[in-house]
Protein backbone atom coordinates (compact mmCIF):
# COMPACT_ATOMS: atom_id res chain seq x y z
CA UNK A 1 0.00 0.00 0.00
CA UNK A 2 1.24 3.78 -0.53
CA UNK A 3 -0.91 6.32 0.99
CA UNK A 4 -0.18 10.20 1.49
CA UNK A 5 -0.24 12.66 4.13
CA UNK A 6 -1.14 16.12 3.77
CA UNK A 7 1.20 18.40 2.83
CA UNK A 8 2.10 19.60 6.39
CA UNK A 9 3.34 16.35 7.41
CA UNK A 10 6.48 16.16 8.24
CA UNK A 11 8.92 12.62 9.25
CA UNK A 12 7.40 12.80 12.76
CA UNK A 13 3.70 12.61 11.45
CA UNK A 14 4.66 10.22 9.08
CA UNK A 15 5.94 7.67 11.86
CA UNK A 16 3.15 8.35 13.65
CA UNK A 17 0.70 7.35 10.81
CA UNK A 18 3.21 4.21 10.25
CA UNK A 19 2.63 2.94 13.43
CA UNK A 20 -1.09 3.56 13.28
CA UNK A 21 -1.16 1.57 10.01
CA UNK A 22 1.06 -1.00 11.44
CA UNK A 23 -1.49 -1.50 14.43
CA UNK A 24 -4.47 -1.52 12.05
CA UNK A 25 -2.95 -4.17 9.73
CA UNK A 26 -2.25 -5.97 13.00
CA UNK A 27 -5.26 -5.88 14.71
CA UNK A 28 -6.91 -7.35 11.80
CA UNK A 29 -4.43 -10.52 11.54
CA UNK A 30 -2.32 -9.42 9.54
CA UNK A 31 1.95 -9.02 8.91
CA UNK A 32 3.79 -5.86 8.44
CA UNK A 33 6.98 -6.87 6.39
CA UNK A 34 8.03 -3.12 6.13
CA UNK A 35 7.28 0.47 6.20
CA UNK A 36 9.64 2.64 3.92
CA UNK A 37 8.78 6.78 3.92
CA UNK A 38 9.21 8.52 0.53
CA UNK A 39 9.95 11.92 2.14
CA UNK A 40 7.36 15.17 1.15
CA UNK A 41 7.07 15.37 -3.28
CA UNK A 42 4.87 17.59 -5.03
CA UNK A 43 1.78 15.93 -6.22
CA UNK A 44 0.67 16.04 -10.08
CA UNK A 45 -2.37 17.87 -9.08
CA UNK A 46 -3.76 18.87 -5.98
CA UNK A 47 -5.54 16.96 -3.62
CA UNK A 48 -7.53 18.47 -1.07
CA UNK A 49 -5.74 21.89 -1.07
CA UNK A 50 -2.28 20.28 -0.89
CA UNK A 51 0.31 21.02 -3.63
CA UNK A 52 3.06 18.59 -1.46
CA UNK A 53 2.37 15.07 0.24
CA UNK A 54 4.27 12.95 2.53
CA UNK A 55 4.57 9.42 0.79
CA UNK A 56 4.63 6.61 2.81
CA UNK A 57 4.92 2.85 1.86
CA UNK A 58 4.34 -0.48 3.56
CA UNK A 59 4.35 -4.38 2.28
CA UNK A 60 1.99 -6.66 4.48
CA UNK A 61 0.23 -9.76 4.21
CA UNK A 62 -3.63 -9.77 5.40
CA UNK A 63 -6.43 -12.14 4.61
CA UNK A 64 -7.92 -10.89 1.49
CA UNK A 65 -11.71 -10.90 3.08
CA UNK A 66 -10.00 -8.16 5.62
CA UNK A 67 -8.88 -5.84 2.95
CA UNK A 68 -11.99 -3.73 3.04
CA UNK A 69 -12.64 -3.50 6.72
CA UNK A 70 -8.62 -2.06 6.82
CA UNK A 71 -9.84 0.51 4.20
CA UNK A 72 -12.42 1.69 6.15
CA UNK A 73 -10.12 1.68 8.89
CA UNK A 74 -7.61 4.35 6.80
CA UNK A 75 -10.30 6.37 5.18
CA UNK A 76 -11.08 7.65 8.92
CA UNK A 77 -7.31 9.29 8.74
CA UNK A 78 -7.78 12.69 8.49
CA UNK A 79 -4.24 12.93 7.86
CA UNK A 80 -4.44 10.62 5.09
CA UNK A 81 -5.45 12.51 1.25
CA UNK A 82 -5.06 9.63 -0.81
CA UNK A 83 -4.17 5.83 -0.56
CA UNK A 84 -3.75 2.93 -2.76
CA UNK A 85 -3.46 -1.11 -2.06
CA UNK A 86 -2.20 -3.21 -5.26
CA UNK A 87 -2.27 -7.11 -4.25
CA UNK A 88 0.97 -8.75 -5.20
Amino acid sequence: MVWILGGAADEKVGEESAEKVRSVIVSLGGEVQEIKPWGLRNLAYPINKNSEGFYLETTFKMEPSRTAEFERAIATDREVIRHLIVKK
